[in-house]
């Protein structure tokens, strides 16, 4: 069972002003879990699912198209001007989803890692 709150104090500590939203999907819903204040919240609702989309389309061509022998996909990193966005999937639903500043990424593998063991005990 993924650790939400553990997940959050993570993200909170380790990012601190950088986090900006973190999200959980699940069956084609999604659910703000944190939303900095001052971001618009219908913005990044349609952030949120056009990334969701996008984390979609990636996991499918991962899986079925001739990258399974690196093993699961693990998480999506997408990286644009102003931010990072990173998802980690779970090994069926719920997927979680959070941005955070640039500064962030200076270890990223290691930011990863320890957010996958924080929220499902890896």
């Amino acid at each position: 069972m993924p650790n939400r709150g553990e997940l959050l104090e993570k993200l909170a500590t380790e990012s601190g002003a950088e986090l900006r939203t973190c999200l959980e999907y699940r069956e084609g819903a999604m659910k703000f879990l944190y939303r900095r204040d001052g971001i618009n919240e219908d913005g990044a609702r349609d952030r949120a699912r056009r990334l969701q989309e996008l984390y979609r389309a990636e996991s499918n061509l991962a899986n079925k198209g001739g990258l399974t022998g690196h093993g699961k996909l693990r998480g999506s990193v997408h990286y644009f001007e102003d931010l990072l966005v990173l998802t980690l999937p779970a090994d069926d639903d719920p997927t979680f989803g959070f941005s955070v500043g640039l500064d962030v990424g200076s270890d990223l593998t290691e930011f990863l890692d320890g957010c996958r063991e924080t929220l499902f005990g890896e």
